[in-house]
């Protein structure tokens, strides 16, 4: 049934800001962008291990009754080192959303709201780099 993470999808109202501030982030350029002219509606990134996709969508194709702030579930990207890694995305703007906070057996979260409403959560996880290593 469910196979695994295929793409993450970020609102903004702002998809300019919101293309630079991920590119920076992230340290690479956006892969595809739609419409190729003019203003962005829809910008996505190839990050991580796996070349997970991140996208940002101009929140205007939002669906009706999507929430406009942060709520719902928080989606945690792998990081080495969550303390680093958080401070980086305070300096950038970001707000924290959930602190630093270790779990058990190696596992530490915490999420922030970038500046355009999303939840970003990211977290240390000993098992995704178990199943990478194999």
């Amino acid at each position: 049934m469910l196979r695994g993470f295929a793409t993450i999808s970020y609102w903004a109202d702002d998809m300019e800001a919101a293309s630079r501030w991920y590119a920076e982030l992230l340290e690479v350029e956006p892969y595809f962008v739609r419409p190729i002219v003019g203003p962005p509606a829809y910008v996505e990134f190839r990050i991580g291990d796996s070349q997970d996709e991140l996208g940002l969508i101009d929140r205007r194709y939002a669906p009706t009754g999507a929430a406009s702030g942060p709520g719902g579930v928080v989606m945690y990207w792998h990081v080495d080192d969550v303390e680093a890694t958080f401070q980086k995305l305070l300096s950038m703007g970001a707000k924290e959303y959930q602190p630093i906070t270790p779990r058990e057996s190696g596992f530490v979260t915490a999420s922030v709201v970038d500046p355009f409403g999303n939840v970003l959560g990211i977290m240390y996880n000993p098992h995704y780099l178990e199943i990478l290593g194999r």
